[in-house]
């Protein structure tokens, strides 16, 4: 197999008849240095995901463009936003390498029962 039909990722990516819905669950709060390391870590888990034939889904990288993470009422429209979406998603891909947040638990236990993949 040549390395371009490995794809970037390193990975071999999944014979699909049609793209999945995968919802991006990893970290995203956290003080300036981690903020940036965490908005890394999920456009690096979305690439892996298009590796992977997947449609990623990062609610993570967008709203919080739109909502003020830091006011409490934004925060749970944006989570409520999040959880709607992880609905319509047949499957979560959790990025565990930074270790599983408050609200990655609360996506995670909203996902039971939908195929999961973790990524570390």
């Amino acid at each position: 197999m040549s390395e371009r039909q490995r794809g970037a990722a390193g990975f071999i990516p999944a014979a699909r008849k049609e793209n999945k819905l995968a919802y991006i669950c990893s970290p995203y709060r956290g003080n300036a240095y981690k903020r940036i390391r965490n908005i890394a870590y999920a456009r690096h888990i979305t690439r892996v995901a298009l590796e992977l034939g997947y449609t990623p889904i990062t609610t993570h990288l967008y709203l919080p463009q739109i909502l003020n993470d830091d006011i409490p009422a934004q925060r749970r429209r944006g989570l409520k936003a999040g959880k709607d979406i992880l609905n319509t998603c047949d499957t979560i891909i959790i990025g565990a390498k930074y270790g599983i947040s408050e609200g990655m638990a609360a996506e995670i236990e909203a996902a039971s029962g939908k195929d999961t993949i973790i990524i570390i």
